[in-house]
């Protein structure tokens, strides 16, 4: 692990350990959805100039997002001593990377109608909107946790603390899985205007697969913890 990573093509790019790089990704996840909330919010006020600046922003830093992963996996060597196994240490980078790929489909999908949500599914929406973000913050806390822990030798408090985030994390996930099914059935019953209800049901499929992959790396990370 003391062996530095080959510098990318992104400024000062070196990385001292896979750790440090997995650090580096999520904290451009966590950069990518603030940008990609005020988007939603813009989108969801009807303000489509301000909401496109915003996600154009997000695909950029999901762009820098990318690097970073094709760097640490290819500098990782096959063996490593790692207190988690390589295999786990991949698939987590791999499920916290999903969260800004479908951040970043949405921010594509989203704006190709500028379109006012339909009065019927507003609240459900913003709710459902909030439940996905709590989310990833969640996730986001589960990852300093992680790497808090990586640096104490899983010390038992931060053990408490990191499972107390997964049990949270759940609950968002499960509480937006239910707001999407709500709007999901409202959509399918929104006949004014056919179009708009594909394109926001497409929208929330992948809105609730951030949800989805952030409760998906709190999983990883729980099950690290109960083997330690």
């Amino acid at each position: 692990m003391s062996a530095k990573f080959r510098r990318s093509t992104l400024e000062d790019a070196l990385f001292d350990s896979p750790f440090d790089g997995l650090k580096k990704h999520s904290d451009l996840i966590k950069r990518a959805i603030k940008e990609f909330q005020r988007g939603v919010h813009f989108y969801s006020e009807c303000e489509f100039e301000k909401a496109e600046e915003k996600f154009e922003r997000v695909s950029k830093l999901e762009h820098e997002a990318d690097k970073i992963k094709v760097q640490i996996r290819e500098n990782l060597p096959r063996f490593i001593f790692m207190p988690i196994t390589r295999d786990d240490f991949l698939t987590l980078l791999k499920e916290a990377d999903a969260i800004l790929d479908y951040a970043e489909d949405v921010a594509v999908l989203l704006p190709m109608r500028e379109e006012e949500i339909p009065e019927s599914v507003t609240e459900d929406f913003k709710k459902f909107s909030k439940k996905v973000f709590e989310s990833v913050k969640q996730f986001d806390e589960m990852m300093k946790i992680f790497s808090e822990l990586l640096e104490s030798s899983f010390s038992k408090k931060s053990k408490e603390k990191a499972r107390e985030l997964q049990v949270e994390l759940s609950e968002r996930e499960h509480e937006a899985d239910k707001i999407e099914k709500s709007i999901s059935k409202k959509l399918f019953n929104y006949d004014k205007e056919p179009l708009t209800a594909v394109h926001l049901l497409k929208v929330v499929d992948r809105m609730d697969s951030i949800a989805d992959h952030a409760e998906n790396v709190g999983d990883m990370i729980d099950s690290n913890l109960e083997s330690k």
